[in-house]
């Protein structure tokens, strides 16, 4: 417990996981290990022959293990169970490099270091589970090489180990999946709130990584979408209705029958029609204008057929609808505009276009008013902005995706 306040007070923003800790004390242990129901075992003996000053550092190690998911992980590898001593070290080291960026003392203890892992391949700052890898590599091309490892626990994955006590244990419940998912949260939480008042430089900069990781995840915005122009894609065209125009592969079935029954075939839609909505207002640049055509490319060339697209450009009103023909008219378009921005012209126009788009997208920084409400035979409503503080205005029926390095 004194461990645990000293280490409360080195990094206060790991205190939820830190008391979530539960103690359980076992001679089966040499040192200090976890669970992957976040109880942490240790040794009494050896508790008492160290300070707490170098005990803290340990608990902050295991801790670390509980916010990084580690057993999950490890789990996600489908690797064997045996294994996970490899995954032990190379999780140990990226732990380490931040404890050792924060001084924190060690006593006599040698952690395992990404130059003890040198031999093997691995190299500094590699991920978890790039360093997993080339050790697991190493280690099948040279099997009589071995290595000690000093085991943090089913915390790490593999099979539960010998001295850990049931999942059940009335006296020492496990922490559930879920409840650890809250405790991650709220320390990504506590983290950030600390590099607000304190600065970035007040907190390691692997906590403050995983922290913005974890509830800021940057995703690649031209990646997000084309997966949902892909999604919105394969809804319509797999959509098939019934059609009397031609007869049914199963019509010869009935030739038998006394009733005179007419068999409908199955129509399989060409894909739907798409108008892409290109903000051209002034606040909008050069650059700007330049990515959100080559998006358009991009539409197109997921669509398959670029004659199904339709571009309307506008500001607080359409200065062009064009029908695109093929792609490679795209990059020769010259858009014209400037001035203010309405986009509910434009939404309202490509509402008009016959046939009616099932797929309707919107490139923009996000300073215009939004329509109310849109007719429900657009499938697919998708605003692309590339001004974060205008996410939180998109409509509720608007699939919003944040442009950024465009």
């Amino acid at each position: 417990m004194a461990a645990k306040i000293v280490a409360q007070n080195r990094w206060p923003y790991l205190s939820t996981v830190l008391f979530s800790l539960k103690l359980v004390p076992t001679e089966d242990l040499p040192t200090l290990a976890v669970d992957n129901g976040w109880r942490m075992y240790y040794n009494p003996a050896f508790v008492i022959e160290h300070q707490p000053e170098v005990l803290a550092t340990m608990v902050l190690h295991e801790a670390m293990h509980c916010i990084n998911k580690h057993g999950e992980r490890f789990q996600g590898l489908s690797q064997p169970s045996e294994t996970h001593d490899l995954w032990n070290l190379a999780g140990d080291a990226n732990i380490n490099e931040t404890i050792d960026e924060a001084n924190m003392p060690w006593g006599e203890f040698s952690p395992v270091r990404f130059n003890n892992l040198s031999n093997f391949g691995v190299q500094k700052n590699m991920t978890t589970e790039t360093a997993y890898f080339v050790m697991q590599k190493y280690f099948e091309e040279n099997p009589r090489k071995v290595i000690e490892v000093d085991d943090c626990g089913s915390v790490l994955g593999g099979n539960s180990r010998s001295y850990e006590i049931s999942k059940r244990d009335v006296e020492n419940p496990a922490v559930k999946s879920d409840q650890q998912d809250v405790v991650r949260d709220r320390v990504a939480q506590d983290i950030l709130k600390h590099a607000r008042e304190k600065g970035i430089g007040s907190l390691p900069g692997g906590l403050l990584r995983w922290a913005q990781e974890l509830l800021q995840p940057q995703v690649n915005w031209r990646v997000a979408l084309a997966s949902t122009i892909r999604s919105s894609l394969a809804t319509s065209i797999g959509r098939k209705d019934y059609v009397f125009t031609r007869p049914s592969r199963r019509q010869g079935a009935m030739l038998n029958q006394e009733l005179e029954i007419v068999l409908p075939a199955m129509r399989k839609p060409l894909p739907p029609p798409i108008a892409v909505i290109i903000d051209s207002s002034g606040s909008i640049g050069e650059n700007e204008l330049s990515g959100f055509l080559s998006e358009v490319s991009g539409i197109a060339r997921a669509n398959g057929v670029a004659e199904d697209i339709t571009l309307i450009v506008c500001d607080v009103q359409v200065t062009e609808i064009r029908k695109i023909r093929s792609r490679s008219e795209i990059s020769g378009i010259e858009i014209k505009g400037g001035g203010g921005t309405d986009l509910r012209v434009g939404i309202e126009a490509a509402i008009k276009l016959k046939p009616l788009p099932k797929i309707l997208v919107v490139l923009t920084d996000g300073f215009t008013p939004w329509p109310e409400s849109i007719t429900s035979r657009i499938e697919s409503f998708i605003v692309c902005c590339n001004v974060e503080t205008n996410m939180s205005t998109l409509p509720t029926y608007a699939k919003g995706i944040l442009i950024d390095n465009l």
